[in-house]
């Protein structure tokens, strides 16, 4: 266990190396309505190391960059999540649109997605613009995880596919790359 004043406690969790203290992130919305997320420091397994699980916590060094991306990233919210919702709309029109925006048979059912009585087609979900897609964005899923190169990993919820969710992969506060959860 390594203190930290940033984000108190840093210690050795399910998934790697997380923060005790946990954070608001405006804007985005939390899975179950929960008030802030957790944090979880660097990766979970070291690629150069038969990806084997980190056992030591970051370094003093390492604690400093990522307070410095989450502080970063706190500040420039808005910012970010204009881009977020741009963004997850792109994706959602170049991945699920074809199969969203024609009748469809839904393939599980949710708050926005319900199954028609005796396997009728749903009809299209007409979703056209970036606020309407994000209404499907259900929220974080508990926590975000801080990298190294200011980089944020952040896993959704998603009522479009509520298989694979829906995981962002932000460097310098600009969204990089999105996909399932453990795609990015």
């Amino acid at each position: 266990m390594k203190l930290n004043k940033y984000f108190g406690d840093v210690k050795k969790d399910y998934c790697g190396f997380s923060a005790y203290n946990t954070f608001e992130i405006p804007y985005l919305k939390t899975y179950n309505n929960a008030k802030s997320v957790k944090i979880y420091l660097g990766e979970q397994f070291d690629s150069d190391n038969d990806w084997k699980e980190f056992e030591s916590p970051p370094s003093i060094a390492k604690l400093a960059e990522y307070e410095n991306t989450l502080k970063s990233f706190i500040t420039e919210i808005d910012k970010i999540f204009i881009n977020v919702q741009f963004e997850t709309f792109e994706h959602y029109k170049s991945v699920y649109a074809p199969y969203y925006e024609q009748p469809f048979f839904a393939m599980f059912e949710n708050d926005k997605i319900q199954k028609n009585e005796n396997n009728k087609l749903n009809s299209p979900l007409c979703i056209d613009n970036k606020e309407k897609h994000f209404e499907y964005v259900e929220g974080i899923l508990e926590s975000i995880r801080v990298l190294d190169n200011n980089t944020i990993k952040i896993p959704f919820s998603y009522y479009i596919d509520e298989e694979h969710g829906l995981e962002l992969k932000i460097v310098n506060n600009i969204v990089e790359k999105i996909g399932g959860i453990a795609e990015t």
